[in-house]
């Protein structure tokens, strides 16, 4: 079964995320350390704590003293933005950036099987449970994604073979929790179909948009029709680690446009019969809408990856 393809996207989201955050405090860390031993008398006496600030902490440097500041330091800073391996890597070892993220994993799960778990009719310990299941993959595809920044192609051969293990493992654990063979079924073809069922609200506020919804009956359509051009479409495969060995191949950007283009294709001949003319409006502002979302992410990754080997 392919892992979905936006499981791969929400890896690469949360890593950007939280690299570009990390940057930022190295970056005003080293705009404040200089002075931490500047005399007192350097404050202007007019000047306020920042507003927010705790009771009994120093207040941040005013916009008066970071000026006389040189180019130099802000530089160095500006570098440190670039290195996004280093930087998510530094956060996945941190206990506290790695709670950060299995947290948001926890929170991704919840939205994203809230149709699925609330159709079983389970107790809240046994949706815990099954949640934790659930997220249990996404958590192994985040930690082994943040080796394979560092790893050799050796390596990353090695992690590619520990997150297929992984991954069986954990699909026998939801096979056996669930204990029906119909519900295993339905929870395969659910989970097949995240990409998609993840860009639902999107449509239906496009739709809205043009005073144009779809009925229950015509969403389940559109979310077949576009899991099958999404399948079999000749597109890379950005999902979990695999996304960083479809990078290497380079022509990132490219490759997805014009695995997209392959699916709007598709898509343009199955949804004639699904969508009115003025549904089909509103899906082709959706479609290119998350398509630069998408390529936004891609390109951020794109540079991740890049900065990585231009440090070695």
């Amino acid at each position: 079964m392919k892992t979905p393809h936006a499981m791969g996207l929400i890896l690469l989201a949360v890593i950007a995320t939280l690299a570009v955050e990390e940057s930022r405090i190295a970056k005003l860390r080293s705009e404040i350390q200089p002075l931490a031993g500047a005399p007192a008398k350097t404050a202007s006496a007019s000047s306020t704590p920042s507003s927010g600030g705790d009771a009994g902490t120093a207040s941040a440097p005013t916009k008066t003293q970071r000026e006389p500041k040189s180019d130099k330091p802000l530089a160095k800073a500006k570098d440190e933005d670039g290195d996004f391996a280093k930087t998510a890597r530094k956060m996945w070892d941190n206990p506290a950036g790695k709670a950060m993220m299995n947290q948001g994993m926890k929170i991704a799960v919840a939205m994203m099987y809230e149709d699925f778990i609330e159709g079983l009719s389970l107790t809240k310990e046994e949706s815990d449970n099954l949640k934790t299941l659930l997220g249990k993959e996404m958590s192994d595809q985040q930690e082994i994604g943040m080796k394979f920044l560092n790893a050799t192609p050796e390596e990353r051969i090695a992690l590619q073979a520990e997150m297929e293990k992984r991954k069986k493992e954990n699909e026998e654990a939801v096979k056996t929790f669930l204990n029906d063979e119909e519900d295993y079924k339905n929870y395969t073809a659910y989970k097949d179909r995240l990409p998609e069922r993840q860009q639902l609200d999107g449509i239906r506020a496009a739709m809205a948009g043009k005073n144009a919804p779809l009925d229950p009956a015509a969403e389940a359509r559109l979310v077949d029709a576009m899991y099958a051009a999404r399948t079999t479409a000749d597109a890379p495969d950005y999902s979990g680690p695999k996304a960083f060995e479809e990078m290497a191949k380079g022509d990132i950007t490219k490759n997805f446009e014009d695995g997209w283009k392959q699916q709007d294709e598709k898509l343009a001949a199955a949804t004639k019969d699904i969508l009115s003319e003025t549904q089909q409006e509103a899906w082709k502002e959706f479609r290119q809408q998350s398509k630069e979302m998408q390529l936004m992410g891609i390109k951020m990754a794109e540079k991740m990856m890049n900065d990585q080997q231009g440090a070695k």
